[in-house]
This record gives C-alpha cells, structure tokens and sequence, in this order.
C-alpha cells in the first residue's frame, strides 16, 4: 500500500510538472499559441471519439519522426517541429527553431551515425483538441561514442495542431540512465 501512495504521488507530481512546463511556455509565448487561441479551443469537449482520433494522428506523426530519424534525414526531421519550436535533448543544448533544430540533427548524425533511438509506453495528456502533451521512454542503441552514453532516456513533447497539422512546439528529453524502469 505504501508503494502505491509513493506512485500515486509520483504521478502527481510528475503531473503538476507537465502542467507547469506548458503554463511556462505558454506564457512564454515561445511556441506562438495565444490566449485568445486557447479561449477558442478549450471549449470543446472532449470525446472518447475526439481522444481516439487524436491519439490516431500522434501515433502517425511519431511514425514520420521515427522514419525520418531511421534514415538519416535531419530535414525531414526538423519539418516536424514548429518554426519556433523550442528543444533541448540529451546533450543539454537549448536550440529554438526549425534551423536550429536542423543543425542538432545532422551534428549528431554526423559524429554517431550508428545511433538508434526506439520509443516506447507512449503517454498523452489532451490539454485540448489542438495541444498534447507526449511523454515516452526512450531507448538508445548503436552509439559509437566513447565513453558510450546512457541506453535509457524519457522525453516530454508538447504538439500543437496548426493547419490541420500537428507539430511538435516544446519537446525535452533526458536521460534515465542507471535507474531502470521497472
């Protein structure tokens, strides 16, 4: 009983932690979402239909990540990330927009090029019909680079919906590295 009290408030404050990474950004105004936007989209209710939808088209822009990344293709990559998106991956490094993001990318294509990354245990959080936040466990393989980096990492995406289009705005990752998982 007492480890389900330390997961229930590990989840929430892992909650309370995504809540506040989008309160920030959003009123950062670093991925160009508007109060005004909000207003607009937070009425809408949100259906097991409209959940079941959304999660369908995640599901088909972390397949076009996963290509893109498979075969090499730092463009590809980057085009799934807003203009103004703001990242920061394992290596600690702030990069804001999409030319930015490009260079990240293809640098570390360039200096690892047998590295693989492989996604896992997705979970959303529908803020509303046009902002997600995504959280997985990430797992690394083929690194090159000695000393070899960590195998195990997680990573917190926000999407928003633009266009039709969902676009990753804010997204972290890091490693989890000794810990396990389960």
């Amino acid at each position: 009983m007492h480890d389900n009290f330390k997961s229930i408030e590990m989840n929430s404050i892992i909650s309370k932690g995504i809540i506040a990474t989008l309160s920030f950004s959003l009123a950062s105004c670093s991925v160009n979402v508007t109060p005004k936007c909000l207003e607009e989209t937070s009425s809408a209710k949100i259906t097991e239909t409209l959940t079941n939808q959304i999660n369908k088209e995640l599901d088909a822009e972390v397949k076009k990540w996963d290509r893109a990344a498979a075969n090499k293709d730092a463009l590809a990559l980057s085009k799934l990330y807003t203009q103004t998106a703001d990242i920061i991956h394992y290596d600690n490094i702030q990069h804001i927009g999409q030319k930015s993001i490009i260079r990240h990318f293809e640098k570390q294509m360039k200096q690892d090029p047998h590295l693989k990354k492989i996604f896992s245990d997705h979970q959303r959080l529908i803020i509303t019909p046009s902002i997600v936040i995504e959280t997985a466990k990430s797992h690394i393989t083929g690194s090159k680079i000695k000393p070899a980096p960590p195998t195990r990492g997680k990573y917190t995406a926000m999407y928003v919906k633009k266009n039709n289009e969902w676009l990753i705005a804010f997204e972290r990752a890091w490693w989890t590295w000794p810990f396990k998982y389960d």
